[in-house]
């Protein structure tokens, strides 16, 4: 669901689990987000940003074929 979001991890060569890690979540939890079965807070989508030096937008493109979630909780 969040192509340029995963775009970004083979870029950088981050795997799931840590990208998982710097978010405090487990791999499945955040397996779970990218393919939009599970929201991002807004917490993780600022750490996902702050790490790949991105803005929240550019990496989580919000269009009619992309329809982010962000949760209020962290």
């Amino acid at each position: 669901m969040y192509s340029k979001l995963k775009g970004l991890m083979v870029e950088k060569r981050v795997t799931q689990l840590e990208l998982a890690e710097i978010l405090k979540i487990t791999g499945s939890a955040l397996n779970y987000k990218i393919n939009g079965k599970s929201d991002f807070s807004v917490t993780e989508a600022k750490l996902v940003s702050s790490f790949f030096g991105k803005t929240i937008e550019e990496i989580f493109v919000i269009d009619e074929s992309n329809n982010m979630k962000i949760g209020k909780n962290a």
